[in-house]
């Protein structure tokens, strides 16, 4: 338990995209923490699952939140869950990509993702944010990307929503500071879970665990974080070093070569 972290965010954490990857690390940290935690997405059999463990292995309560986030107006029935209960941090994770080519995925995969990455949490900062505010205290972390620091062939959809989510939080930070809220964002790259699924073991694939940890230890301190060694040089190189140009190319290239759907379309036009 880490009295300090529960002082200024408990005693309830809301998690969203619950159910797989840095979602379920999310809750497992915060609950080790102390706090009682919300488990919100679209799969309740799994998050219930991910409930009983956290509860048995904690010691805290769980509540789970069957909600789709990337439908109109989701955010009443998470609301309407969490009315009677005291809030104070909310983990902003939920999210999808289209990777590969900017036609991949159809029209309404594409509108899905900008509806799960940027409107839905943006909803949910501004209805909690209020709520934190208002009390004096609490926090936001955002899950963005590396992919948001500069523009990323064959993530070019993907990369934009993470741009906004970087721009958001980073704005929002400076603005609650003064509020007793604390705001993050977190930008891992290649990191353990259904999105990676298929790709090689390597350096460039991070655990979960420490990429959840930079950020909850972060909260209250940084405006950002980008977790791993690789993943702040790629950042620092694009960013500092390189011109955009230069950085697109060197991006796309390398996407090409790691990102399966990619890798196997590059392979036929090749042929």
């Amino acid at each position: 338990m880490d009295n300090k972290f529960l002082e200024k965010y408990g005693t309830w954490a809301i998690v969203t995209g619950a159910s797989s990857g840095i979602g379920v690390e999310y809750a497992k940290q915060i609950a080790e923490k102390g706090l009682n935690v919300i488990l919100v997405a679209r799969r309740k059999q799994m998050l219930e699952a991910l409930a009983t463990e956290i509860q048995e292995k904690y010691g805290v309560q769980t509540k789970v939140v069957e909600c789709d986030l990337s439908q109109d107006n989701f955010q009443h029935t998470l609301l309407d869950a969490t009315k009677d209960i005291d809030v104070g941090l909310l983990v902003n994770n939920a999210g999808m990509n289209c990777e590969g080519h900017f036609y991949r995925g159809g029209l309404d995969r594409n509108l899905q993702m900008l509806q799960l990455n940027t409107k839905a949490p943006f909803i949910l900062a501004f209805e909690y944010g209020k709520q934190f505010i208002s009390r004096g205290k609490g926090g936001i972390i955002f899950t963005s990307s590396i992919s948001a620091f500069s523009a990323h062939p064959y993530l070019a959809h993907y990369a934009a929503t993470k741009a906004y989510i970087l721009s958001l939080a980073e704005s929002m930070n400076y603005e609650f500071k003064d509020k007793n809220v604390d705001v993050i964002a977190l930008c891992p790259g290649m990191t353990k879970s259904e999105m990676t699924k298929g790709m090689k073991e390597g350096p460039m694939l991070m655990e979960a665990a420490p990429v959840v940890k930079i950020a909850l230890d972060n909260l209250g301190k940084e405006a950002y974080v980008v977790p791993g060694l690789f993943n702040k040089t790629q950042v620092f190189i694009n960013s500092r070093v390189l011109n955009r140009d230069n950085a697109k190319s060197l991006t796309g290239a390398l996407l090409k070569r790691v990102l399966p759907g990619v890798a196997k379309s590059a392979k036929k036009e090749k042929k």
